[in-house]
């Protein structure tokens, strides 16, 4: 083979790029190379940034309390309603008389024996300016009958408010009587009808606009509350 120069021929540009693709690849192609393993390092950064994030909010947020409902143990109704007049009963209640009239009774008793005390207070009172306006009475004497007057008046007013603040404890223990009687019945009833509601209603109660007379135990319920009170 003949090296020297004159024998040499010019490399055409194709040739050239012949050369280098036959060598290994061109320059431009290395670079394109490195750009893409870069941008895929930073694709994977910015996906595993994400997913932390995503990771951070999901449990670092709160969790939402979910309500668990209690389990039922008991036995359920048949679903119907049943009702009852509680002013047929206010009426017809023997207990109800009973405790009504007693305090009815004690009431007019006290106001009687109230009613003299402040009479007998009046007198007292009236004497005394009957003599002081005579000037029958020292000074002394008006000073004292005046504290006297004073204390007795005092005294009667607190033990009229005792007797009738008792009175008014016994009505609110005998409603709570009433009530409970009315409420043991009812379920004594029910235990064999299996209702899953008894509600009641009064005439001007607006809670209870319209009634099946068919589901009204009013009667059942009376029957049974009087009967210890039957001869």
């Amino acid at each position: 083979m003949d090296l020297t120069t004159d024998n040499m021929q010019p490399i055409e540009n194709n040739e050239l790029g012949n050369v280098f693709t036959t060598r290994g690849e061109r320059p431009e192609a290395k670079c394109k190379c490195a750009k893409c393993a870069i941008i895929k390092i930073v694709f994977y950064v910015l996906v595993i940034i994400a997913v932390g994030f995503l990771y951070f909010i999901h449990f670092s947020k709160p969790k939402q309390e979910v309500y668990v409902p209690k389990e039922f143990t008991g036995t359920p109704g048949t679903g119907e309603v049943l009702f009852m007049n509680l002013d047929t009963i206010n009426t017809h209640y023997e207990l109800v008389k009973i405790l009504q009239d007693d305090i009815k009774m004690e009431t007019s008793k006290q106001e009687v024996i109230f009613t003299n005390k402040e009479n007998a207070f009046k007198r007292k009172y009236a004497t005394f300016q009957e003599n002081y306006s005579q000037g029958g009475l020292s000074q002394v004497q008006i000073e004292n009958a005046s504290r006297q007057l004073e204390v007795e008046y005092q005294q009667l007013e607190v033990e009229k408010e005792r007797i009738f603040n008792d009175l008014q404890d016994r009505q609110v223990a005998a409603l709570a009587q009433i009530y409970d009687s009315i409420q043991t019945v009812t379920y004594r009833i029910n235990a064999i009808k299996k209702a899953s509601f008894v509600i009641t209603y009064q005439a001007g109660n607006p809670f209870v606009v319209l009634t099946d007379p068919s589901k009204e135990i009013t009667d059942e319920v009376l029957f049974e509350l009087n009967k210890p009170y039957r001869k």
